[in-house]
């Protein structure tokens, strides 16, 4: 419980759809940034007040390994995490990877450890799938109730509801960072090309 560490659900950058969940000393917080508030500014000064042990982000952190000349690689549109995940390939999402993988680099500049993530496969291993995650917002109730059912009772969650999937899937990459800091991550793909942790 003696640890900070945060969950960073990453929107587009100004439409108030980023969200961070905040692993702090035993208790949980939200914060989600307002629109027309830039969500990578806002994001890399939370990380910097808080100083989390690490940081993981909701996007890719890396770009196929061809295109870094990396031998073995010869995929020009998914890594090998991607692959074994069924996630969205890093090209697809472009400007969201350039800017996932440019806030990485100015969070690590402060000596802040930041990993890449995939809530939905800790979604699954949560039980969320068979109860409606992101199948509408009439679900998220239930998935709200199976995340706090699942809680530790001594970690305490200080702000209300999580009242959007973009908290959710904040919620549940602090859970792969708090699974990362206790020593039990399932991690995916090949780490000359980028490691997917949940």
């Amino acid at each position: 419980m003696n640890r900070i560490v945060i969950g960073i659900d990453l929107g587009s950058r100004l439409s108030g759809n980023t969200v961070l969940s905040i692993f702090d000393h035993g208790r949980v917080h939200f914060m989600r940034v307002d629109k027309n508030v830039c969500a990578d500014t806002f994001s890399l000064n939370a990380v910097q007040h808080y100083h989390p042990q690490h940081v993981f982000l909701d996007a890719p952190l890396s770009l196929p390994g061809v295109y870094r000349g990396i031998k073995g690689c010869k995929d020009y549109h998914f890594r090998k995490a991607d692959r074994e995940l069924k996630a969205m390939s890093p090209m697809f999402l472009g400007g969201l990877t350039a800017r996932a993988i440019e806030l990485s680099e100015e969070i690590r500049s402060k000596k802040i450890p930041v990993f890449e993530t995939y809530p939905r496969i800790m979604a699954r291993k949560q039980g969320l799938e068979s109860i409606g995650y992101k199948k509408g917002t009439s679900f998220l109730k239930a998935c709200q109730d199976q995340l706090r059912a699942q809680l530790n009772p001594e970690i305490k969650m200080e702000s209300g509801e999580m009242e959007s999937w973009h908290h959710i899937d904040a919620f549940l990459a602090m859970l792969s960072a708090l699974a990362f800091a206790a020593g039990q991550p399932e991690v995916y793909g090949d780490k000359k090309e980028g490691l997917i942790h949940v």
